[in-house]
């Protein structure tokens, strides 16, 4: 019951905001205009503190950290939808899904603050709202079916949020987002209707039910197998996004507002590299292990493309969504390595870069708002102005490198260890490339923050024409509760590290040992 009202909630309520000023008389109109964000809120904190007493093992009294491959908390008893062809509600959550419901819960109100001041908020938090219920059904649906409708169904208020708030050239970068996503996810429907069609020798036996569609490898043949894993890969690579799918991102978080770049990196991404561990990785564990080298590939390139191509950017978003390919690139990684260790930490860095990137694009777009420009450099001494701005983006720049002591760290470093027990001396290209992204940060900190021809005033850019000032109190209370997260995840990373880990290591002596063996790798 819990996971259905925190997925079916928000989207109700969100509809209703936006549907209601249409039809009521004039000043019921406006009154619902303007509590709309109120509302909003309201709804997101209270499905934050749900999750938050269902994460919680010593309130909540749910086992997520001894969960059993495949076993579920929080489950209902599925319902029919759609009986002719196997359609059912059927929802739940394990120690994968788990940290991504919380993190979503989390986002989506922290996007609302740091934007309180949207304009037309009466269509802009209600979008956020449905949002967050279309993302948090694709973390709990134990339906295929159910899951591509949610999958699909993100799109359409992130489509509508750059179209609407985005920036002068959001048709274009709108339409490239949701022709390259909708088109993967084609992709990754076929992969699922092939899935479908051999659960059963009938129309009457067969079942969008996951747990076992998830087993319908085995009655394929060993090509079918593949060709399904490969198209599942297509859809949910571009999802994350990993190179050479990628260039619909940078595009749409230059352009989106600065809530659609949080929600976007914070958690939408997180969504392909959770289908990829949830379905093409358990479905085709054989698969998994004959294309590792596909997933080392993809990774090494992700990682490394991104990072060189975040040396030569000069717009802040765009430096910031590159690294974000970047750092995607670590999770094929981690996965790769066929470790529990690198699993836990490509989990890790799923959830630890949905809470850095979400504060690195509230500082850019806090920068956008305030003066009213992106280039880097075009602003010399930022500190001397803007001192709160100032320590949220060297903050955010820092746990983005992997600085110890934040959580971007503890993932990198795990992902690096097992990286290099499985492939040894290759750990370090993965090594220099986390170089050159301190290369990068640091440069862009020390050009934009410190450096000035005065070093009391510093430079103000052209675009400015008023005096200048720090962050508003909503924008300062967003970045701090995400600067405060990412240090405390750094520093005591052992809760949903521990649920992680086990997962992983389930992942591990359930699916991956017996495939590699069957393969004749050493596990």
């Amino acid at each position: 019951m819990i996971l259905t009202i925190l997925t079916l909630s928000p989207i109700v309520v969100g509809l209703l905001l936006m549907a209601l000023p249409h039809m009521l008389p004039e000043t019921a109109s406006d009154q619902v205009k303007r509590i709309s964000r109120n509302i909003c809120m309201g709804v997101a904190l209270a499905l934050l503190a749900i999750s938050t007493w269902a994460a919680t093992t010593s309130f909540s009294d749910l086992a997520w950290k001894s969960l059993d491959f495949g076993d579920f908390e929080l489950k209902n008893s599925p319902v029919s939808l759609i009986p002719q062809i196997g359609v059912s509600w059927h929802v739940g959550a394990d120690a994968l899904s788990l940290p991504m419901i919380w993190l979503t819960a989390l986002v989506v109100p922290l996007s609302m603050l740091v934007e309180w001041d949207a304009k037309k908020g009466h269509y802009f938090h209600p979008l956020l709202l449905v949002m967050e219920g279309a993302m948090i059904g694709v973390f709990v649906s134990l339906d295929l079916f159910v899951f591509y409708v949610f999958w699909e169904m993100t799109l359409i208020p992130m489509f509508f949020l750059i179209l609407v708030w985005g920036g002068e050239d959001r048709r274009y970068a709108a339409m490239k987002f949701f022709i390259y996503t909708f088109t993967a996810s084609v992709l990754m429907l076929i992969g699922i209707l092939v899935m479908y069609f051999n659960t059963g020798s009938s129309l009457s036996e067969r079942t969008f039910d996951m747990l076992v569609m998830l087993e319908s490898g085995d009655s394929m043949t060993e090509g079918l197998r593949h060709l399904v894993w490969f198209l599942l890969l297509i859809g949910f690579a571009t999802k994350m996004p990993s190179v050479p799918v990628h260039t619909w991102l940078p595009d749409a978080h230059v352009q989106a507002p600065t809530a659609g770049s949080m929600i976007l990196a914070g958690v939408m991404l997180k969504m392909g590299a959770y289908g990829f561990l949830r379905v093409a990785v358990t479905a085709f564990p054989v698969s998994t292990v004959v294309f590792t080298p596909l997933l080392v590939a993809l990774g090494m390139v992700s990682l490394a493309y991104g990072a060189w191509v975040c040396m030569g950017q000069s717009n802040l978003k765009r430096m910031v969504a590159y690294s974000s390919v970047s750092h995607m690139g670590l999770i094929f990684l981690g996965i790769a390595t066929m470790q529990p260790l690198g699993i836990a930490g490509a989990l890790f860095m799923m959830f630890a870069h949905g809470i850095i990137s979400p504060l690195l694009f509230a500082v850019a777009g806090a920068f956008k708002h305030h003066y009213h420009t992106l280039e880097i450099g075009s602003m010399r001494g930022i500190a001397h102005h803007s001192p709160w701005l100032a320590g949220h983006m060297m903050l955010g720049w820092m746990a983005s490198l992997g600085l110890p002591l934040m959580a971007g760290f503890v993932a990198e470093v795990a992902v690096l260890i097992a990286f290099w027990m499985t492939f040894g001396w290759w750990v370090m290209i993965p090594a220099l490339t986390l170089i050159i992204t301190a290369v990068y940060y640091l440069t862009s900190m020390q050009r934009t923050i410190f450096e000035s021809n005065d070093p009391h005033e510093g430079k103000m850019p052209d675009t400015l024409h008023h005096e200048p000032r720090d962050i508003t109190w909503h924008e300062n209370a967003g970045m701090i509760i995400l600067g405060a997260l990412t240090i405390l995840f750094g520093i005591l990373p052992f809760f949903f590290w521990d649920m992680m880990s086990h997962w992983s290591t389930e992942v591990m002596t359930d699916l991956l040992t017996e495939a590699m063996q069957s393969e004749g790798v050493r596990p």
